[in-house]
């Protein structure tokens, strides 16, 4: 669900959702920790989703990606942005 919402958001809102664009996922592992990522073409500008109106469609999945990860960041990097979550468990489990 996080990758799927990182990828449309995306897909939506940088020029990687045009014709010709790319985004990259990546996953890194290691006991007990995971992080998955969205690279795009983006310009790198973000901030912090806000409660949308209970009336609205849509406004919700950010909201949603950081109530299901540990940690959510973006980073800007030259030609474009990755925005991430990171996610733990108990090593035993």
């Amino acid at each position: 669900m996080v990758v799927a919402e990182l990828a449309a958001n995306s897909l939506r809102h940088t020029p990687s959702g045009r014709q010709g664009g790319e985004i990259k996922i990546s996953v890194s592992c290691r006991t007990g920790w995971a992080r998955v990522a969205v690279s795009d073409s983006g310009r790198g500008s973000w901030s912090r989703p806000g409660r949308p109106d209970d009336l609205q469609n849509y406004g919700r999945g950010l909201l949603i990606v950081e109530e299901y990860a540990d940690k959510v960041g973006h980073d800007v990097h030259d030609g474009g942005q990755t925005m991430w979550a990171e996610f733990g468990w108990c090593a035993d489990a």
